[in-house]
């Protein structure tokens, strides 16, 4: 993504960017500035509401707007099979060893807990790779939902105290990479991650343009 000085409209080289801390700084001018503002300036027009790419949805409904996105992915392909043989040896071996033999092994239970657990994160990622899908709801009510289904993470907002609506990088530590995510900001900041970079442009860009037709703020 090239970010332009706001001053002088020249291209800031990518080693003066810093997406983590929200800052640029403009060799021509000499001078910084946030990347959030100069990004959020850019207008969005309607045309970006009229063909959503594939895994992507927006609708109206009778007290609100919808903005979604699947976070289905390939990478469920490989997750769930490997989840099906990890877990299923690790947990048959440690607890369903024991109701085989009808016997209780305290021991052996507090061992399971990790794998457990992982298992419960393990199958919440493959899930939501297989399944899953994020959406931003707009109206009287405002809210944010994360899950499968029905089923998921729900948290209210306020839309109406939304001030940007920008991309921001995420550093994968293990990777040593980064990702993106869309992030509205306001009195409370929300992250929007999981997202192919096709659907996440179109779920950013559909929230601020709907931003932007909001009355003011």
């Amino acid at each position: 993504m090239k970010i332009q000085c706001p001053k002088c409209k020249q291209t800031v080289p990518p080693d003066q960017v810093n997406m983590t801390t929200d800052l640029a700084f403009c060799p021509q001018c000499n001078d910084g500035f946030k990347i959030s503002e100069v990004i959020d300036q850019e207008p969005v027009s309607a045309d970006v509401l009229r063909d959503p790419p594939k895994g992507t949805w927006f609708r109206k409904e009778m007290d609100r707007v919808v903005v979604g996105a699947s976070t289905r992915s390939p990478i469920a392909f490989f997750l769930i099979p490997f989840m099906c043989v990890w877990s299923g040896g690790s947990l048959g071996g440690i607890y369903g060893s024991q109701i085989a033999r009808g016997k209780f092994d305290l021991t052996m239970s507090l061992f399971g807990i990790p794998f457990l657990l992982g298992t419960l994160v393990l199958g919440s990622i493959a899930l939501m790779s297989a399944f899953g899908k994020v959406e931003v709801s707009i109206g009287r009510e405002s809210f944010l939902f994360i899950g499968v289904g029905p089923l998921g993470w729900k948290r209210p907002f306020d839309w109406m105290a939304v001030k940007s609506i920008r991309e921001d990088s995420i550093r994968m530590q293990r990777s040593n990479g980064s990702s993106y995510a869309i992030v509205m900001e306001g009195p409370q900041r929300l992250r929007i991650t999981g997202l192919t970079e096709t659907r996440r442009i179109f779920v950013m860009n559909a929230l601020k343009y709907l931003r932007d037709q909001t009355p003011a703020r």
